[in-house]
């Protein structure tokens, strides 16, 4: 591996972070997308595999909701492994590009519905029944995808949390989805450690953005914490719905 790779890693790597420690989501599109200027799209996946589990720990367990959070939302966590479990069982592969494409319109529909002055918003009286709902479909599309975006996190924005619990509870659900997407692709043989050196590596400037993003994160009023996750949310759509081109 160059300098020039090796830079391009690094650097990667601290933006990604830098976005999950501000707002907990985007690290998988923004790492793999800067990284593709230097690396071999295989290559950039297969980085992807220890950072991304690595904050996904930190971001569930930093802070002091985790145990409430876990109570609240383990329902979800549950029937969203269950959904990817069927799926990996009953598909022979993951979905095409072009399917995850369509995930990411419905992304960028609901972030530019979202950023007007509407705002959706689910009671807490209605989540016994909506968390495990939810769950199992956003499982289901994560299984068939490979993308965990939707519907849960239009759902996640939509509930009565304040950013730091948001940010939390995403890490929460995010470790349980990605964990059980690795599962799914060790059944279909696609998990692979080729550049498991590199990954192992690209977890310290990883975690430099997280901490970063993390402080960054303490200074934003609310509402403008709320545009940069949307807009965050439009972006990785946008990401998503290339694949369509």
């Amino acid at each position: 591996m160059s300098l020039l790779q090796i830079a391009v890693i690094a650097v990667a790597f601290v933006v990604a972070g830098l976005a999950k420690g501000a707002i907990g989501m985007g690290m998988p599109p923004i790492a793999i997308g800067l990284m593709s200027f230097a690396v071999p799209l295989e290559s950039a996946i297969a980085i992807m595999v220890v950072p991304t589990m690595v904050t996904n720990i930190w971001q569930a367990i930093y802070g002091g909701g985790f145990r409430p959070l876990i109570r609240r939302f383990g329902t979800m966590a549950v029937t969203a492994m269950i959904g990817i479990l069927a799926v990996g069982l009953l598909l022979s592969d993951l979905g095409s590009p072009r399917t995850a494409g369509w995930v990411g319109v419905l992304l960028v529909l609901y972030s530019i519905i979202a950023l007007t002055p509407w705002r959706p918003s689910v009671p807490r009286r209605a989540e016994p029944w909506a968390n495990p709902l939810i769950g199992l479909v956003s499982g289901a599309v994560a299984g068939s995808t490979g993308v965990a975006a939707v519907p849960f996190l239009p759902y996640m924005q939509s509930l009565d949390m304040d950013r730091h619990e948001l940010v939390q509870a995403l890490g929460i659900m995010f470790l349980f989805i990605t964990g059980m997407l690795a599962v799914s692709l060790a059944m279909h043989g696609a998990y692979h450690m080729a550049n498991s050196v590199a990954g192992v590596a690209a977890v310290a400037p990883t975690m430099v953005g997280v901490w970063i993003g993390q402080h960054a994160r303490r200074r934003l009023s609310p509402e403008t914490f709320r545009r940069i996750f949307i807009v965050g949310m439009l972006l990785v759509g946008l990401h998503l719905a290339r694949a369509l081109l």
